[in-house]
């Protein structure tokens, strides 16, 4: 009874702490503009697509619910971090108390609101991390519950995690590695490795994420590139030192420098726990903590990252954190420490949005006298050191922007810039929202949303710069005439804290333009069939032409002349044979009619194959690349897809596997391996044989599934 009293008082407790910081939070996120990338993100709303270049797509339809429900305002952008929060937050505390206990829930959400990664830059600011830590938590809980409570919907559940997390953030992937690492740890969970539900949550997951792999496909696979690029860099690595102190100081930042040493610890005494005590809870929260932490740290000692990539680390360890604060709350000196430590965290909390709104800390003390009065820019170096100041400016610039266009006779100037930081916040600020250009020499989102710039040629244009990307317009941008720059000046407190400069250009010259400043650069956008036939294309070299080696070649050469020279499928002859002898050794009572069904379901399989052959007409590889193709004795130029060999093999595979469970991923692997000669003997390409397998599968299964219903 004191238990569930105890429980129900901590339960109360977290929703009070919930709702007062969700409050106090919502008080303050219309009265701060928009970070550049929130307006970024915001712009992402105006262009609604499967996905975007620098990141996937959640962002962007959540960003524009909110819009439409209270209008292009600093408060509906941000409500979404100050909403995902609180449900991130609840999943926190339901974890904690099912790995641990009430007390321990409500102490892990309270660490939470004192982190600024998470109380302020996860909280306030809508940015792709705080979709990303809902479902990353969301995932892990009913991780828990599927290894613990063994029931299918969990799994389902998240599937569907993992893929909306994958919409959120390309990191989410890290799930995969992290629930991997506890089944191969746990002895209880390795047995899940032999079931289907996991495989069946990636596939969920894989569907849900289908939008972005297709807009990537459609757009050369420029996402997953960038991404790439973005986090391991573009040169080969050289390990630095002062890369992964930057690194480690700037989290100890963001996680508070004090709790950021108290987390280290006790992600080091978990591992211990984990492993010379066998604690599953320990290894549970290890497992979602260290690979995460331990990939970008990694990366960090040969590229700079961001320092909030790997807070979702931070996330669920902060359980742990709770776990050990209350287990040595005993001992003073610890007390002390967390104190200090959560008492650190919260200034560093409230100060970013105190900065912002009433610029409490004169910048000039964090430099010499001479540095902070050097002007940069038009600015003084004290001002480009207050980072709140890259908030403001931003309407005054709309206003005069706007003000111009309305005296400018028709056709009217085009505004434009050169990074998409400011397309983006001017986008956001300038009365009526006009469409403004990126013409920047990075590739960038507005390449994809602005491919054919002729409708710009001849016109006048407005250029906007500041004085963080203080930029010549002159020296690049093909215009006959320049005006002067109109110099709008920004004051905060009685103090210059921006530069804006305005500058109209006379008639534009497109044809003029360099080319590195063009969208011509990323290529046509391709139909998702077209990108389907490039990969499918790219696997059918890399099988056929890159991957062989003379003992297999024999041997293919061997099977293959056989087939001719007999006429017959030895492979359909081999199969069928298995099939006999497992039947006659495993069910020769029922003989004959299990035989008979085998050889039915091979057969409407295979008559489901023929009818796609003659529906689709697809060419074989040697009708299309010619001699190019490593070819083994047949001799093939119609009928592509689907390959019937491919069906045959799984059709097999899935009967087998009905019958004998344990040896499911033996019977798929040599149906895999049958599936893969057809590619590298040159007479199906890939697509081919999974449409085979697709079909194999799928046809036996139905049939099975409706003779046991008989």
């Amino acid at each position: 009874m004191n238990e569930t009293m105890s429980a129900n008082n901590y339960t109360r407790r977290f929703w009070l702490l919930n709702a007062v910081t969700a409050l106090l939070r919502l008080l303050i996120v219309g009265r701060i503009g928009l970070s550049g990338d929130e307006a970024h993100y915001w712009t992402y709303s105006r262009h609604l697509e499967l996905s975007y270049f620098d990141h996937p797509p959640a962002i962007s339809y959540i960003i524009k619910f909110f819009t439409l429900l209270f209008g292009n305002n600093e408060f509906a952008v941000r409500i979404p971090a100050v909403l995902f929060f609180m449900l991130t937050s609840w999943v926190v505390f339901a974890l904690a108390k099912r790995i641990f206990d009430g007390r321990t829930a409500f102490w892990s959400v309270a660490l939470l609101n004192v982190m600024p990664v998470f109380s302020f830059a996860g909280a306030v600011m809508t940015v792709p991390d705080a979709l990303l830590g809902f479902f990353w938590m969301v995932f892990i809980y009913l991780f828990w519950m599927a290894v613990n409570k063994e029931r299918q919907l969990y799994w389902f559940g998240m599937g569907l995690a993992l893929g909306i997390g994958l919409l959120s953030k390309y990191n989410a992937i890290l799930l995969v590695p992290s629930a991997m690492l506890f089944m191969v740890l746990s002895p209880r969970a390795r047995k899940w490795f032999l079931r289907k539900e996991p495989y069946l949550a990636l596939l969920t997951a894989f569907v849900v994420f289908l939008p972005v792999v297709l807009w990537n496909l459609e757009n050369n696979w420029a996402s997953f590139g960038f991404q790439l690029q973005h986090g391991f860099g573009k040169k080969a690595p050289s390990f630095s030192l002062t890369l992964l102190g930057r690194c480690l100081g700037a989290q100890a930042g963001y996680v508070s420098p004090l709790l950021f040493i108290v987390f280290w610890a006790v992600l080091f005494g978990v591992f211990i726990q984990a492993l010379r005590r066998r604690d599953e809870k320990a290894l549970f929260l290890f497992s979602f903590s260290f690979p995460t932490l331990f990939l970008f740290n990694a990366i960090a000692c040969f590229n700079e990252i961001l320092p909030h990539w790997p807070a979702t680390g931070y996330l669920v360890l902060t359980i742990a954190v709770a776990a050990v604060t209350l287990r040595q709350w005993h001992r003073a000196w610890f007390r002390r420490l967390m104190y200090a430590a959560s008492a650190l965290g919260v200034l560093l909390t409230v100060l970013v949005p105190l900065q912002a709104m009433f610029k409490l800390i004169p910048p000039e003390i964090f430099l010499t006298k001479a540095e902070a009065v050097r002007i940069e820019d038009g600015v003084t170096r004290a001002e480009k050191v207050d980072i709140t100041n890259e908030l403001y400016g931003w309407p005054e610039a709309g206003r005069e922007i706007a003000a111009m266009l309305a005296r400018a006779p028709e056709p009217k100037p085009f505004v434009f810039t050169h990074r998409h930081y400011i397309a983006s916040q001017l986008s956001f600020y300038i009365p009526g929202h006009p469409t403004v250009y990126c013409l920047s020499d990075r590739v960038d989102a507005y390449d994809f949303w602005q491919r054919d710039l002729r409708a710009l040629n001849g016109r006048d244009g407005i250029f906007v710069t500041n004085d963080y990307f203080y930029f010549e317009p002159q020296r690049v941008y093909p215009f006959s005439a320049w005006e002067k720059p109109d110099v709008l000046d920004i004051y905060r407190a009685g103090r210059k804290i921006r530069v804006f400069w305005i500058t109209r250009g006379r008639e534009f010259d497109l044809k003029a333009l360099p080319p590195e400043y063009a969208s011509s650069r990323i290529g046509m956008k391709q139909s998702i069939a077209q990108g389907i036939r490039q990969i499918d294309y790219r696997l059918f070299w890399l099988i056929n032409r890159d991957m062989h080696f003379k003992p297999l070649d024999r041997a293919m050469n061997v099977l293959t002349a056989i087939d001719v020279r007999l006429g017959v499928n030895t492979g359909l002859v081999f199969m069928v044979a298995v099939v006999g002898i497992v039947v006659w050794f495993t069910r020769r009572d029922k003989f004959w009619p299990e035989f008979l069904l085998v050889v039915g379901i091979i057969l409407i399989g295979g008559v489901t194959v023929h009818i796609f052959k003659d529906m689709v007409g697809r060419m074989r590889p040697l009708s299309i690349f010619g001699s190019r193709v490593s070819v083994f004795n047949e001799f093939l130029f119609k009928g592509s897809f689907p390959s019937g060999h491919s069906q045959i093999a799984f059709s097999v595979a899935t009967y087998l596997t009905s019958r004998f469970k344990k040896y499911g991923w033996l019977f798929f692997s040599l149906a895999a391996l049958v599936a893969l000669s057809r590619v590298y003997i040159g007479v199906h390409f890939p697509v081919d044989i999974l449409a085979g397998a697709i079909i194999g599968t799928a046809v036996t299964a139905l049939i099975l599934k409706l003779v046991k219903t008989q």
